[in-house]
Formats: structure tokens, sequence, C-alpha cells
């Protein structure tokens, strides 16, 4: 048994070095799809026993199954435009600057919905060219697009060590974006990531209007706070009023392990519809820079997490959450 084991775990080994070698990455890759077949696509990462968040096939994280329920399709909160999302900005030397969601085109298919869409986080521009690669546990969003001086290349993971139970079961999706400067000169460039605190919410029940939105059921006196730990920087998401009983109780961080470059939010303006993805969006396309505001309470507080960087002309670095 041991012997055909061996054998199995080798042809593993054989099949995902030699396409990942040829394709000049550093990382194995089983199948590639192109752009006509990456919309289905949502790879699973999280460690074991621990709840997962898919990273689709276009750069999208869905289906936040972390309450301790299934929850196909659920973002955190039920309206599309406030999903998660990770954004890029880069400038050059002439001080033009471009920003766009590290996401690939919106599926043609979603825009049959009586708000046009349906699609998550579909009013933030995106790059043009998608593909993925995949070899679980590790799956790769590639992203291009001519009007961008750079190239992305999304790298997602969670641990998996065979036969190594406790670390393969680390509460934990690492995202990695990794940014070549293609523009022959140097460049500015910066990557935000930004979700809202949705603890208490499970993805099965909504309550009443709020604000002009409609605000799940469960959330309630939910905080952020900005904390530096020396090895980790980020969002600590946390709240005082769901009860500790509630599955859907616990506490969420977005980290960074970046030296310098790091800014951040803890709150978005909440003065009406669509508003707070529009707040942010101005705030990190305007230098890559998120400046910290107080704003009025809001029952899900959005946090916001931007590292930026210099890259010199074809130079690649890498952007980890």
């Amino acid at each position: 048994m041991k012997t055909i084991s061996l054998i199995f775990l080798c042809l593993i080994f054989t099949a995902i070095t030699f396409p990942a070698k040829a394709q000049g990455n550093d990382w194995p890759v089983l199948k590639h799809y192109d752009q006509d077949h990456i919309n289905k696509i949502a790879m699973l990462i999280g460690g074991i026993g621990t709840g997962t968040v898919s990273l689709g096939g276009t750069g999208d994280l869905r289906d936040w199954e972390i309450m301790n329920r299934p929850a196909k399709g659920f973002t955190g909160v039920p309206i599309g435009n406030r999903a998660p999302f990770f954004a890029i900005y880069t400038a050059g030397p002439s001080g033009k600057s471009r920003t766009k969601g590290l996401m690939g085109p919106v599926d043609i298919n979603k825009y049959e919905s009586k708000n046009g869409t349906g699609a998550n986080s579909h009013g933030i521009p995106r790059f043009r060219k998608c593909t993925f690669d995949a070899a679980y546990p590790f799956g790769q969003v590639n992203l291009e697009d001519e009007t961008m001086p750079v190239k992305v290349r999304i790298k997602a993971f969670n641990p998996l060590i065979p036969a190594d139970v406790d670390d393969s079961s680390i509460p934990i999706a690492i995202l990695r974006y990794e940014v070549t400067n293609l523009s022959g000169q140097p460049l500015e460039v910066a990557v935000c990531g930004s979700f809202e605190n949705f603890i208490g919410i499970d993805g099965s029940k909504r309550n009443c209007a709020w604000n002009n939105d409609i605000i799940p059921e469960g959330a309630k006196n939910n905080k952020n706070e900005y904390r530096d730990t020396g090895k980790l920087k980020g969002i600590y998401m946390y709240s005082e009023g769901v009860d500790p009983d509630n599955e859907a109780w616990g506490t969420i961080a977005l980290t960074t392990p970046a030296k310098s470059g790091v800014s951040y939010r803890t709150s978005v303006s909440q003065k009406g519809w669509g508003n707070d993805l529009l707040d942010i969006w101005d705030d990190f396309s305007d230098d890559g820079v998120l400046v910290e505001r107080a704003f009025q309470k809001s029952p899900t507080p959005r946090g916001s997490l931007a590292v930026k960087q210099h890259l010199d002309a074809g130079e690649t670095k890498g952007f980890t959450f």
C-alpha cells in the first residue's frame, strides 16, 4: 500500500510541476482555463473544518461560508455593489493615475436583473482579460488590460500540509497580488482590500430597509479597529452586540505582513444609496493611500486596507493579504 501511495504522489508531483515550469510560473498548474470558461469557477480557500471563502474564476471573492452554515453565493451582505473587493492603483512620473478592481469582466449572462445586473461589485471598473490556473489548494487569476500599465497575477491558497491536521486547520485564506510593471517607466502601485464587518450575519436572513438599503438580520454594534502587532498590520473586526452563543459570532481580520506603505480605513460615509462604495473608491483612487475618517455608525462598518510600493520598469512585486 505504501509503495502504491508513493507512486501516486510522484505522479501528482510530475503532473503539477511540468505545466507550471512550461508557463514560466513558480506555482503548480494542473488545468488552465481561458476567459470563455472561468465564470463558473469557485475554488475554496480556508483551513480544514474552519469554513471557507471561494476565489472566483474572475478574481472575485464569493461564497463566504465562515458562519457555521452553507452559504453559497453569500458575500457578507445581500447588495451586490457592497460585496468584498480588491482594487489596484497605479501612477507614473507624469502623475496620471489609473484604478481598477482586481477582477475580470462581468459574465454577460449576469446582465439580466431588474437593476441591469446582479453581479457582485458590478459598479467597479475591471480588467478586460482574465484567465485562471488551478491546482488545489493553489489558484491563480491572471489579469491584463491594454489600458493598464501593469499585469497582475492573483495567487490564492490556504495551508494544506499532508498528515499535519493542526497546521492545515488554520482559519485563513492567503491572497498574494503579484504586479508586474509593463510601462517602461517607474510606477507607484497600491493594492487595496475592502469588505464589511458582517459578524452576526449568516447569509440566511434579512430584515427591513435601512438608509435605503437592505441590512440582513444579525449585525449589532459591530466595530472595526486598526491594529499593528509588529508582524501583521490590519483591520480587526469584532462585535459588542452579537450574542457570543450565536453561531455567526466571532472575529474577522484583514491583514498584511507589509512593513511599510500601509494605510487603512475603519469606516466609510453612510450619506446615501451607493455612497459608501463611492467614498472608499474616491479615497483610494486619489493617490493610492487611504485616509482614516470618523463617520456615523453603521450596523456593518466597512474596513479597508491598502499597501503601496514603488515598482521600477519591468519589476514585479507582491502585495500579500
